[in-house]
């Protein structure tokens, strides 16, 4: 039978008034609002205590220890004078109305809280507005994630007093600074602590974020972007418009570091409209161009005339079943909207029931069409079957179904560039990390540097790429859970080429084309050609994305020297385009073919069936004090979203581990952290 804690009186009894609760020698608190099970509880001591003390939830009239509903903790008499707090843990069946009581080793009362009330809904954070998560069982969330959940951390660890100085002055090593690793900086600093070393391989920030400068700086825009390129904003379904709210921490964070720059204008991070698509994109196929222009058709002369798309390509009536049944899923309106609002319990409800009922990530895409739409190997060849979720297609298809779109004004390298002014006093370039290991006695993680000495931290954050971790001889005390999530995680590829032009010739066609990747070709490799977004109707040079290959070409063109990849690109853009790409190329170009890249060794993690459930409840383990964050630990690969929201969970398992309730807390609730719970 659970029993239950009489709300506290309204008027205490004479033996423990508000009078002789001040003259007690120990000062208890809360802090942050009750919204969960996990709380800190701040210790002042104020005169003598006796003994080793008892913590104590429980009537606010008694006298009695043993009255006590459960034991918070019991920990060591409390320093004088300094900031001292308890991880408290509430039992389930917690009521409010009780008072946090102090008792010493004789069984005297010590010291005693105000009345604490704990909101109605113990699993659930208090928010406001439509994303709020209830974080439960009946809302579609298993007991596996995939959130990160500080309440069964702390249970596990029973963590007794904690110096809030000695916690905050531990020192940590980010290995990388990528946008996760600034991220998890960032948390941590505001959080006090004064102790953080960014380690980076290379000799700028942002990782996998890079902005090209072919001519000029940011406000020359003559640029490309090399790696991430938009942040999809809003998405219109149904005559409604919705925030797809997972990337709103781009914007957040850009916001914030505006404010901790003062906005300079150096270092200022301001968006502009992207545009994804435009009606007088080009479609170059078959080598047809209509002869009163000498130019591919565009997109809406096609809509206009189907005629000048050429003939459509012959379809059997079982793969044009096929796909439709397929389209039907992964663009089931319902399903986009809960994707859109509420990503992480959309991806929860994907798992536990998925496609026709058979669980979502336990089905390839080709399994799932052979084996339950019962489809023919030809349908599902065409079609597309692989290894991979259906996953990573649903939230793609939300995002590149927005209705607005934001960049950044300048190149997206201006975001991780504000962090300069914050970090470069932190951070040491060249200093590559290529292992770890740790001292059992000394409690020490110890960071291997390539062709340098070792260096010692309390706690480390692996913020870099699996694909550059695997590379390491892992130890092996580290579980295999882990360590198969490391080597086994697949990387996509991507190949990019940006060629300059002295003017926006495409900006002065017969039919403008006014930014976009709408451009479309069967040339081979080349994918995606996108125009600039910036500077509409500027002049100087401008830089097109002439080529954006991924997939099977991201892997092909490895085999290609720069020379040849980028020369095939010219001539491409001048078979579409005609001879006036040929005389206004400048001759300049950036290829980047992430593969090569040896501070990366690819452009996004790719799980394949099964992974998400398998990994994602590894990544949120603390292994002898070392983390793992990164866009691979989340599970919406290969977005700056996620690479940040890694950042905000591995700072807040952090401040979990050292006891720092409060601080978890405000940093959940400052950057919006729906997947966690503290």
């Amino acid at each position: 039978m659970k029993c239950t804690i009489p709300l506290a009186p309204l008027l205490l009894s004479s033996a423990v008034s508000a009078a002789s609760l001040s003259s007690l020698p120990v000062e208890l608190e809360t802090r942050s609002e009750l919204d969960s099970r996990l709380a800190n509880v701040h210790i002042t001591r104020r005169g003598e205590v006796q003994g080793a003390v008892t913590y104590t939830y429980g009537a606010c009239t008694s006298l009695d220890k043993r009255d006590a509903h459960h034991t918070i903790s019991r920990a060591a008499r409390p320093r004088k004078g300094v900031d001292s707090r308890l991880v408290w843990v509430a039992p389930e069946d917690v009521s409010s109305g009780g008072c946090i009581s102090a008792w010493d080793s004789t069984d005297k009362l010590v010291g005693r809280s105000s009345p604490q009330h704990f909101t109605s809904d113990l699993k659930r954070r208090k928010r406001s507005g439509p994303s709020s998560i209830e974080m439960n069982r009946e809302d579609g969330f298993d007991t596996w994630g995939p959130w990160f959940d500080g309440v069964a951390l702390l249970e596990a660890k029973a963590l007794a007093d904690v110096d809030v100085a000695a916690a905050k002055s531990k020192t940590v090593g980010i290995a990388g600074a990528g946008m996760s690793g600034l991220m998890t900086w960032l948390v941590l600093h505001q959080s006090g602590f004064t102790n953080l070393t960014i380690l980076e391989a290379g000799q700028r920030l942002g990782g996998r974020v890079r902005t090209e400068y072919l001519t000029g700086g940011p406000f020359d825009y003559s640029y490309q972007e090399m790696g991430p390129m938009r942040f999809p904003k809003e998405i219109t379904i149904k005559n409604q418009t919705y925030n797809i709210t997972d990337h709103q921490l781009v914007f957040q964070l850009a916001a914030e570091l505006n404010e901790l720059n003062n906005h300079a204008a150096n270092w200022s991070v301001d968006f502009i409209p992207w545009i994804q698509s435009t009606p007088n994109g080009l479609s170059y196929k078959n080598g047809f161009k209509l002869p009163d222009t000498g130019m591919p058709p565009t997109l809406a002369q096609i809509k206009a005339n189907s005629s000048l798309g050429g003939p459509p390509m012959i379809i059997d009536a079982a793969t044009q079943t096929l796909q439709e049944k397929i389209d039907a899923i992964t663009s089931d309106e319902d399903l986009m909207i809960a994707v859109a609002t509420n990503m992480h319990k959309a991806h929860s409800e994907f798992l536990a029931a998925g496609l026709g009922g058979k669980g979502g990530d336990s089905w390839s895409e080709f399994g799932y069409m052979v084996n339950y739409l019962n489809a023919t190997l030809n349908s599902t060849a065409i079609v597309g079957g692989d290894s991979s979720s259906f996953w990573g297609t649903i939230y793609d298809n939300v995002y590149f179904s927005a209705s607005a779109w934001r960049t950044i004004d300048g190149g997206l390298s201006r975001l991780p560039a504000a962090f300069h002014p914050l970090v470069d006093g932190v951070t040491r370039m060249g200093n590559w990390v290529d292992g770890f290991s740790f001292d059992s006695c000394k409690q020490k993680v110890s960071l291997s540097l390539k062709n340098k000495k070792a260096e010692e931290f309390d706690y480390a954050i692996i913020a870099m790429p699996f694909s550059q971790v695997r590379k390491w001889r892992l130890p092996q005390w580290l579980p295999s859970t882990i360590t198969s999530a490391i080597k086994n995680l697949p990387m996509g590829g991507a190949c990019k080429v940006a060629l300059e032009y002295r003017t926006r010739f495409w900006e002065h066609l017969e039919n403008p084309i006014i930014g976009g990747c709408s451009t479309t070709t069967d040339i081979p490799g080349v994918g995606s050609v996108c125009y600039p977004s910036g500077n509409i109707n500027g002049t100087g040079p401008a830089t097109i994305l002439a080529s954006y290959a991924s997939g099977d070409w991201a892997t092909r063109w490895l085999s290609f020297s720069e020379e040849e990849h980028v020369q095939y690109m010219v001539d491409a853009m001048a078979e579409i385009h005609g001879d006036v790409a040929s005389r206004e190329y400048t001759g300049k170009y950036n290829r980047k073919c992430w593969f090569l890249d040896p501070l990366a060794s690819g452009s996004w993690a790719e799980p394949e069936i099964g992974q998400h459930q398998l990994y994602l409840p590894e990544y949120f383990k603390t292994y002898n004090n070392i983390i793992f964050v990164g866009e691979q630990t989340s599970y919406t690969h290969a977005w700056i979203a996620s690479a940040l929201e890694s950042g905000v969970r591995g700072a807040v398992q952090l401040l979990l581990e050292l006891g720092l309730v409060d601080e978890a807390k405000a940093a959940v609730t400052k950057w919006m952290a729906r997947w966690i719970e503290v």
